[in-house]
């Protein structure tokens, strides 16, 4: 390892350093570190833009302009409302709302989702006279597996994507039938859980709308339970206060959906999936926003310079041949058993993710497995880093946007969670998850 490599190698262990403690934001963190490494030599002036990749910041892009029109449609709202009053139970509510969770990471990233399934579920709750703490932190870890499932799903999956040139099809084909596994296992804990907390809140919460009295539990029938909770269910429904736009939502809707079917066929019309996202969100922006400058207010451009920044320095790294010598570092370890890779590399990135933001580590991981592949090692390895990376990050409270972002709305309704109680539940699940998801992987890469 040269000079130049030492140094740059420094770089990128302060910056992750940073980036973890968040003691600079971590947009201004990355724009530093890429003028560090220019300053040093590892960029030079006419590769800024080719080391940026404007492909992978177009679908984030067109991304967040697409779901903030869709929110804008009331369209979210509406399912809110349609969840409730699907709900004939408590337990009915809750498997509801985690399946909506997860197929909102589907489509969205699972940043985007759990502002929009916290918000909810604060609001829900909080009519239905229930405790949210456990289902907001169930709610986070679902919405990290489940963000793994779809190319756009989440920012390492449209990374790993692009890097790797692997299409919206083999998403599905191969990752989707765990996200069902580990969601049918989450789904199982949950309930298990939520089904003591829920008869605790029932005792304390015993009455009769049209009396307002309290009813002593042992002459509480089930009749009377599945009554006062239709009467909660219509309360909820009214807090929301949805107006109903049709024709808004349903446009939405069909925006959503063609923007999904672009993106699964988008390689047989030699398109790119930046050009599909960008189209999506361009046309979701016009419908909803009578003027541009409305809609471009509300993409965060703190992650999109995080991003720019991030990846000139990863990819200065790799100009310099440093991510070569990790790569050979990493392959010393991993490469004495080829064929257990995509596992080795899924424990590799899991951890990691649980303290530091799994998109850096994505982008870091990336022009490695990038460069084994060059070597003819196997491309199911982008599997074990898909896996590790988005799993990884529900070990830690810190470790994912989505857990950060229900630490934050729950303390901002009064309900703060501890974070002993949030590492209890979540590192327990995400290792029993790692578990399921390594057998997974050796069924379908190593032993056959």
């Amino acid at each position: 390892m040269n000079l130049i490599q030492s140094i740059s190698l420094t770089i990128f262990l302060i910056t992750i350093i940073l980036i973890a403690t968040d003691r600079i934001e971590r947009a201004y963190t990355a724009l530093l570190a890429a003028g560090a490494t220019f300053i040093i030599g590892a960029v030079l002036p006419h590769e800024f833009l080719d080391f940026i990749d404007i492909e992978i910041l177009g679908v984030i892009i067109g991304m967040m302009l697409l779901v903030n029109g869709a929110e804008k449609s009331g369209i979210f709202n509406s399912i809110s409302v349609r969840i409730l009053k699907a709900s004939n139970s408590p337990t009915s509510f809750a498997i509801i709302l985690l399946s909506f969770t997860a197929f909102l990471s589907l489509i969205l990233n699972n940043i985007g989702a759990m502002l929009v399934s916290a918000s909810i579920t604060i609001t829900m709750t909080k009519a239905l006279k229930m405790r949210s703490e456990t289902l907001l932190i169930f709610l986070a870890i679902i919405a990290n597996f489940s963000g793994m499932t779809l190319m756009m799903s989440s920012i390492p999956n449209i990374i790993i994507a692009v890097e790797g040139g692997i299409s919206f099809n083999a998403f599905v084909l191969n990752i989707a039938p765990l996200t069902m596994v580990l969601f049918i296992i989450t789904t199982l804990l949950f309930l298990r859980v939520f089904k003591q907390e829920t008869q605790n809140e029932l005792i304390q919460n015993n009455k009769l709308a049209e009396h307002n009295e309290l009813i002593e539990v042992d002459i509480l029938t089930d009749e009377m339970k599945a009554q006062e909770f239709s009467n909660w269910i219509e309360l909820a429904v009214r807090e929301l206060r949805v107006v109903e736009s049709g024709g808004k939502q349903t446009v939405a809707g069909l925006i959503l959906a063609g923007t999904i079917l672009g993106f699964a066929i988008y390689d047989q019309y030699s398109l790119t999936p930046a050009f599909v996202a960008m189209t999506g969100g361009v046309i979701m922006m016009m419908v909803f926003n009578k003027e541009p400058s409305d809609a471009l207010k509300e993409i965060d451009w703190s992650t999109v310079f995080f991003l720019a920044g991030l990846f000139t320095m990863i990819n200065g790294m790799v100009g310099i041949g440093l991510i070569e010598v990790i790569s050979e570092g990493m392959l010393g370890i991993a490469g004495r058993w080829p064929s257990f890779l995509p596992i080795t590399v899924m424990w590799l990135s899991a951890f990691p993710s649980a303290v530091i933001d799994n998109i850096p580590l994505t982008a870091a991981f990336a022009p490695i497995i990038k460069l084994w592949v060059s070597e003819g090692l196997s491309t199911n390895t982008w599997w074990g880093l898909v896996v590790g990376a988005n799993l990884g990050g529900s070990l830690t409270p810190i470790g994912s946007p989505s857990n950060i972002i229900v630490l934050g709305v729950s303390e901002m309704e009064g309900r703060p969670i501890k974070l002993s109680t949030f590492f209890r539940y979540c590192f327990l699940i995400t290792m029993m998850h790692l578990i399921v998801s390594t057998i997974y992987i050796y069924i379908l890469y190593v032993v056959s």
